[in-house]
């Protein structure tokens, strides 16, 4: 309001001054007011060029203002997202150095389970689950972990050796007294798989020999009888009773092979009724009751070895021959 009646005061002084200029006679008087008029002027010349330098001041610190809300959205965005991949970095940095400074020779009982069920992954799974126990043996100050399959022990053994290397014995490699590399590195599994797959390229041509022989053997005869007592011939240890006199005639029998399981086992003398049986075969033996035949198979041909068993004490040599 002060500024307003200001305003209207300077206008009145100026209309009143414009008047007494023009009504004046006197040169002198009339300079005066002239220059009085001027310098009004002059001083609202500068209030307007305040006014409007204020203003311009305060717009461009509104639109400076307002520009500055925009961007910081924006700012603190790419802010968020620059922590958050500089932690992602530190966190990769820190589980791969984590992973890389792992020593095998140190491992906790956790994680050698974890490195020994990385090489259980790669064979067919169980019928229900392993069941793996780690001890650390009093002798070598070894850890050994012992594989079971729920229950029931005898999958294998797995070690880790002085040199912090994953080694295996058992069912798992077919050496029992021996121990086979599986991992030179923790969590590794590159020797296993090749291991493996090698093992399981010599099972099939296992398989296949063992499916051949059975084939060859399907619809043939072969008779079992003892050819020495106790390193003699059978006969002769018969002759000068050193041997059962019933041995040859009792210890003969003659196996019909009917199929890839199954026998018809035929006795000598009317009071020794025929009867069927079951047979197996591994790599090198066919299995008949008591009986560990020893066998290999070439050319389409099958060849049988002598074998021993133990009665009351004396060794009893048997052998088995086709029947025409």
């Amino acid at each position: 309001m002060n500024k307003t009646r200001s305003l209207k005061n300077k206008r009145s002084n100026k209309d009143l001054l414009r008047t007494e200029i023009n009504n004046a006679t006197d040169p002198n008087v009339r300079l005066e007011l002239t220059k009085m008029l001027v310098e009004i002027e002059k001083e609202e010349t500068r209030s307007r060029i305040t006014v409007w330098s204020s203003l311009l001041i305060i717009l461009v610190a509104s639109i400076a203002f307002i520009f500055y809300l925009g961007n910081k959205p924006v700012k603190e965005k790419a802010a968020s997202n620059l922590s958050e991949t500089n932690l992602s970095t530190n966190k990769q940095k820190i589980s791969e150095t984590t992973e890389t400074s792992i020593s095998e020779t140190n491992l906790s009982e956790e994680q050698l389970k974890k490195w020994v069920m990385s090489i259980l992954d790669l064979l067919p799974p169980p019928p229900t689950r392993y069941l793996l126990d780690v001890s650390i043996n009093d002798t070598d100050n070894l850890a050994y972990i012992s594989v079971g399959i729920d229950q029931m022990d005898g999958l294998g053994c797995f070690r880790v050796n002085e040199k912090g290397e994953l080694e295996a014995s058992g069912r798992i490699t077919g050496e029992f007294y021996d121990w086979t590399l599986m991992s030179d590195k923790y969590l590794d599994t590159t020797i296993a798989a090749e291991f493996l797959k090698k093992q399981a390229e010599e099972q099939d041509k296992i398989n296949e020999t063992i499916n051949l022989a059975r084939s060859y053997l399907i619809g043939k005869k072969y008779a079992i009888y003892p050819v020495l007592y106790d390193g003699i011939d059978a006969e002769q240890a018969m002759n000068e009773h050193k041997a059962p006199q019933n041995l040859i005639h009792d210890g003969t029998q003659t196996v019909n092979f009917i199929d890839d399981t199954s026998i018809r086992i035929e006795l000598a003398g009317t009071y020794r009724p025929d009867y069927f049986e079951t047979y197996t075969m591994s790599p090198v033996t066919l299995n008949i009751k008591d009986y560990y035949i020893p066998y290999s198979f070439n050319n389409d041909s099958i060849t049988f070895s002598t074998w021993t068993t133990d009665i009351d004490g004396h060794t009893i040599t048997w052998t088995i021959t086709p029947v025409n």
